[in-house]
C-alpha cells in the first residue's frame, strides 16, 4: 500500500517517523507538510501554504489568545470545530488560498494515488470537506497530537469520513473514549546516553510552549530551591533540535512538565531526556497508569516538586535506579516498531490489510 501522512508541520519529526515506519510492513509511507519545520526536521512534500508561521500571523494568534492552549481537566469535552460562524467563514476564505497551493502540488506529486490518507493533526489538506469528498473511496485516518483536539475540537468532516481515529495524548481518551491510544513513537536507539554526572548537578527543562508545560511555576520553584541547595539550572528554548539534544545531554536531571495545563503525562522532551540517560520528572495522574505500564518518570506536582527534586538531587542511588529504568523503558514502550504494529492491528480489524509481520 501507499500511505500518505499529511500534517501542518513535521513537529518533532513524529509524523515523519510514522511515515517512514510503514516500510517495516512492506508499504510505502510518504510525508506531506503544509509549512516548513521550524526545528529543521524533514518536510517531505512541501505544500508551502501561505499565511502559516509568519510573523504577522503569529502576532494575530497572540492577539486573539490562540497561543494559550490551557484547558482545565474538568472542562475536557468533545466538541466540533467552527461552531462559531465567523471562525468558519474565516477558515473557508483561507481554504481558497490553500487550495491554490495544493493544486500546484497535487498532480505533480500524484497526491490522489495513495491508498491510505493518514491526517496527523485533524486537518485534511484544508479545513472544509472538499478534498475528503475527492478521496472518499480511499482509507482515511486521523491522528491527534498536541492541543488541537482539547482546545479547538474535532474537525466535523473528519469525524464523518475517518474510519480510524487515533490519539497519542493521554487526556484525549477522556474527551473521546472511542479514540485508539498509541504512545508517541520515539527512536531511542538514535541517542547516546551519558555515563557520568557533573560535579555540580545540572537540572534542565525544554518547553516548546511555556504555558503548556507549567514553566512559570517550575522557574519559581527552582529559584526558591537554589537558595537551599546548590545545583545549576538551564532553560532550553529557541534552539534547533540538535542543539537542544546537546544541552540536554549535559544535564543530570530533566523536568518535562507539571500541572494539567495542556494535556497530561509526558512529551517528546521527556522521552529525549530518558534516552540520554537523564532521570526525568513530570506529572501524570494515577488513572493513566494502565496506559503507561512500567512508567519510569519521577512523578511530581506543583505542590511537591521542590521536595521531589531535592530528594533526587541528594540521592545518588535513586538517580541511578531511575536512569536505568528509563533507558530500558524508552527503548521498548515507545519503540516505533511496536507503535506501528498497534496501528496495523487496527488496519487488520478494518479489513485494510491481511496479517503481516515486520
Amino acid at each position: 500500500m501507499r500511505i500518505l501522512h499529511v500534517t501542518f508541520e513535521n513537529f518533532q519529526d513524529v509524523p515523519g517517523l510514522l511515515s517512514r515506519s510503514h516500510s517495516w510492513y512492506g508499504d510505502q509511507g510518504t510525508l506531506a507538510t503544509m509549512t516548513r519545520s521550524r526545528l529543521g526536521f524533514p518536510n517531505g512534500i512541501l505544500l508551502n501554504y501561505p499565511l502559516l508561521n509568519s510573523f504577522s500571523i503569529n502576532a494575530i494568534r497572540k492577539f486573539l489568545g490562540r497561543q494559550n492552549v490551557n484547558v482545565p481537566e474538568k472542562e475536557l469535552k468533545l466538541k466540533l470545530k467552527w461552531e462559531n460562524d465567523w471562525q468558519g467563514s474565516l477558515l473557508k476564505s483561507r481554504d481558497l488560498l490553500w487550495l491554490y497551493s495544493l493544486q500546484r502540488c497535487w498532480r505533480k506529486n500524484d497526491l490522489d494515488g495513495f491508498d491510505v490518507y493518514h491526517f496527523d493533526g485533524d486537518l485534511p489538506f484544508i479545513n472544509g470537506e472538499r478534498i475528503l469528498k475527492k478521496i472518499n473511496d480511499k482509507k482515511i485516518v486521523t491522528h491527534f497530537f498536541g492541543s488541537d483536539l482539547r482546545k479547538w475540537g474535532m474537525n466535523p468532516y473528519l469525524k464523518e469520513y475517518a474510519r480510524l481515529r487515533i490519539t497519542s495524548e493521554l487526556d484525549h481518551t477522556k474527551i473521546d473514549p472511542e479514540l485508539f491510544f498509541v504512545p508517541i513513537p520515539f527512536e531511542a536507539d538514535n541517542y547516546n546516553p551519558r555515563t557520568s554526572e557533573n560535579r555540580v548537578l545540572r537540572v534542565g527543562h525544554s518547553p516548546t510552549r511555556r504555558t503548556a508545560k507549567g514553566t512559570a511555576d517550575i522557574i519559581k520553584i527552582i529559584e526558591q530551591l537554589q537558595k537551599k541547595i546548590r545545583f545549576e539550572w538551564v532553560l532550553i528554548e529557541g534552539v534547533p533540535n540538535w542543539k537542544c539534544i546537546e544541552i540536554k545531554k549535559s544535564c543530570d536531571i530533566g523536568i518535562d512538565q507539571i500541572g494539567n495545563y495542556a494535556g497530561t503525562g509526558y512529551g517528546r522532551s521527556g522521552l529525549e531526556f530518558l534516552a540520554l540517560g537523564v532521570p526525568t520528572i513530570t506529572e501524570t495522574p494515577s488513572d493513566y497508569d494502565r496506559l503507561l505500564p512500567g512508567y519510569p518518570f519521577v512523578n511530581a506536582s506543583r505542590e511537591n516538586l521542590a521536595d521531589v527534586l531535592h530528594k533526587l538531587l541528594t540521592d545518588t542511588q535513586w538517580r541511578q535506579q531511575i536512569r536505568e529504568l528509563g533507558l530500558r523503558w524508552v527503548k521498548e514502550f515507545p519503540n516505533p516498531r511496536r507503535i506501528m504494529g498497534e496501528i496495523y492491528g487496527q488496519y487488520r480489524k478494518l479489513g485494510w490489510v491481511k496479517d503481516r509481520k515486520p
